[in-house]
């Protein structure tokens, strides 16, 4: 048996025998968490991914970003995040103001939302109609024509003036409400299109729902609906030159104020349910 002495020399022999070289070697950082090594907020990732920000903030198509070229994304000539910049607008919001003197035509407003998708096609057709009214209306204005879903200026309102139309269809049957607008806020003039309706309100303020305003007395038949709002292209092309008119004088287009001329509207009377047979 060993004494003390020597056993306590031999255990500690064996220590240093089983004990690993760390001389010269470094320990290698562990970034399995990843905590400081992932984006840093305010710059783009190493990878080009999307910073977290962009899902809920998609572009709208107003520009790319290159921080590199000094790029911010709002596009040539326009300041991130003035009125201008059209990156996150609404797909509904038009992303073109038009120009001064030009006409934006818009996309039809088709009432109710849940149908707009299986209205597509009359939606075409009808935007068709109103390029085809400016033009006769306004020959040789600059006509910017918005594709679906863009139905409404922005809150700013367009550089040009703006017509659009509220659609609705149950069956068989339709009703389009011609809507003008001069440039900028001005109010909303309703003008029947096709089919019969009343207004509780003529003209209505900018960006109001127009359709809470229309009640329905009397809707045309869907496959004749562009021959019907032919019937009353009158109406529309003066509610037009009206909006034109006043933009050239520098006015409001308020049918209501002094000095604006008021376009004539076909007569409506009280409120009767969808016709029969139609």
């Amino acid at each position: 048996m060993l004494s003390t002495p020597r056993l306590a020399l031999v255990l500690a022999a064996v220590s240093l025998g089983c004990s690993p070289t760390t001389s010269g070697s470094t320990t290698p950082p562990d970034n399995t968490a990843g905590g400081s090594t992932g984006p840093t907020i305010g710059g783009p990732p190493a990878d080009g991914a999307a910073t977290p920000g962009d899902a809920q903030n998609p572009s709208a198509g107003g520009g790319t970003t290159d921080p590199a070229g000094g790029t911010t994304g709002a596009g040539p000539g326009v300041v991130a995040g003035s009125p201008n910049d059209t990156r996150f607008l609404a797909p509904e919001i038009s992303h073109s103001k038009g120009v001064p003197g030009g006409v934006v035509v818009l996309f039809p407003r088709i009432i109710p939302s849940a149908i707009a998708a299986e209205n597509q096609s009359y939606g075409q057709q009808i935007q068709q109609k109103m390029k085809q009214l400016v033009e006769k209306a306004l020959p040789g204005r600059p006509i910017d024509v918005r594709p679906s879903p863009e139905r409404v200026c922005p809150k700013a309102g367009c550089d040009a003036m703006s017509i659009g139309v509220l659609f609705t269809r149950q069956n068989n049957s339709c009703v389009a409400v011609a809507l003008v607008n001069a440039p900028g806020v001005s109010t909303t003039k309703l003008v029947p299109w096709g089919g019969e309706i009343t207004l509780k309100a003529d003209p209505i303020q900018f960006r109001d729902p127009p359709e809470n305003f229309v009640t329905i007395k009397d809707y045309a038949n869907c496959d004749q609906l562009v021959a019907e709002m032919g019937k009353q292209d009158s109406f529309v092309e003066a509610a037009v030159r009206a909006a034109a008119g006043s933009a050239a004088a520098g006015t409001p287009a308020n049918p209501t104020s002094p000095g604006v001329s008021t376009p004539a509207t076909p007569a409506s009377s009280t409120v009767t349910a969808k016709p029969s047979g139609k």
